[in-house]
């Protein structure tokens, strides 16, 4: 299983409330040469609502917060490269005081690990790396860092909490795997909610709230840290296998994360060689499955969108793309250009589904090989087509690598 954990106050004690402005006066002292440190914070956190508002797939948090707070203060990036990496090196380890080890954390984590279970830290991507990852070492977990499947951070990451599209982003890098996935967190809003959104079951460290206006999934829980992995091994007695919402929300929520992780591609700087090469004789390469997704998109999904849009009884007819890898040499293709085309693409299409109402959303159609169905079964469709192919570049990867 796979099993998503929140940081702050849930494996580590961290009350934003005294972290937040000790880390400020320490960053403010650190950049006091370029900065008033009265003038930081606003800063600070201008930039962090851009990242916490960004919907774009296009852009990384890091992108998001660049964009303001560098032209704020009025200093390049590169001219400040290597004094914030001094200071998260340095200074920010003098903070760890601040934090306060959870004794169960360990416990839980280390049982976790014994069982086989994979190991997520999803934390609020607000941070570069390198200060997450001093956090979880003061949570003093027992594991080395290499050993978690996977640690958010704002280089890589393009959606925060509370989206759900947080959630289906890390899934995404993670290869949208078969097994079950869980999420524990302390706060309702930020951790629980979007997993429940997703149809991600969720342990919530506390009491629920007394009004709950979303689905909850019926095998989520709450109680103490201590409880968690009792909750997570009844579950996986079951052997179940993830079933996501059948929902708008949901489902843009998978179609933007998609978008997003492919264009983490083309910030990962692989040769041209990695793009273009095959596992195997008879499988695609990266590059190939990034242009049919592309083409898929603009000649298939879209169209078919506005057909539903214009016709009372609209028939969709069935779509043979398999065979264009071959017949339009996908392998020739620049991968980055093709990368840059599907996010645009994608786009398009999120923006059109999110012009659509209710009405639309549920509205009859005839496929040609499904027959009678509807929109959101047809969006459905797309969705599993995105994880399966997500699922294909992941393992195209690790193949070739």
């Amino acid at each position: 299983m796979i099993i998503l954990f929140d940081l702050d106050d849930t494996l580590l004690e961290n009350s934003m409330e005294t972290f937040l402005p000790a880390y400020l006066y320490k960053l403010g002292e650190h950049l006091s040469n370029y900065i008033s440190p009265k003038l930081l914070p606003t800063a600070i956190f201008t930039g962090t609502e851009f990242m916490v508002n960004n919907n774009d797939p296009s852009k990384t948090l890091e992108e998001c917060f660049d964009q303001y707070f560098y032209p704020h203060i009025g200093y390049s990036k590169d001219h400040l490269y290597n004094h914030l990496k001094d200071f998260y090196n340095n200074k920010f380890p003098a903070l760890a005081p601040f934090t306060k080890i959870i004794p169960a954390a360990q416990i839980q984590i280390n049982k976790m690990v014994d069982s086989h279970h994979k190991i997520v830290i999803a934390t609020n991507p607000l941070f570069p790396k390198i200060a997450i990852e001093h956090r979880i070492e003061w949570a003093n977990l027992g594991l080395p860092l290499s050993d978690f499947e996977y640690i958010t951070n704002y280089e890589e990451m393009h959606f925060t909490k509370p989206k759900p599209e947080f959630i289906a982003e890390i899934l995404g890098k993670l290869g949208w795997p078969d097994e079950f996935t869980l999420m524990v967190g302390n706060e309702w809003d930020m951790d629980i909610v979007p997993a429940e959104l997703l149809g991600i079951p969720s342990f919530f460290i506390g009491r629920p709230p007394e009004e709950i206006n979303i689905p909850i999934h019926p095998l989520s829980s709450s109680g103490k840290l201590d409880q968690v992995v009792d909750w997570i091994e009844n579950i996986n007695s079951k052997k179940l296998l993830v079933e996501i919402n059948n929902s708008k929300t949901s489902f843009l929520a998978i179609l933007r994360a998609t978008a997003a992780n492919i264009d983490s591609y083309q910030r990962l700087h692989f040769s041209n060689e990695v793009f273009t090469k095959r596992p195997k004789k008879d499988e695609w390469s990266l590059v190939e499955i990034f242009a049919h997704l592309a083409d898929v998109d603009i000649e298939v999904n879209i169209p078919r969108l506005k057909l539903i849009e214009k016709e009372t009884n609209p028939f969709i007819e069935a779509a043979l793309t398999d065979q264009w890898a071959e017949e339009r040499q996908y392998i020739r293709n620049n991968p980055i250009e093709v990368i840059q085309k599907f996010v645009e693409n994608r786009i398009q299409l999120i923006e059109k589904l999110e012009y659509f109402g209710p009405d639309l959303w549920k509205k009859p159609i005839n496929h040609a090989i499904f027959g009678p169905t509807s929109t959101i079964e047809l969006i459905k469709f797309i969705t599993q087509h995105d994880r399966i192919h997500i699922s294909q570049i992941v393992k195209t990867i690790n193949s070739i690598s």
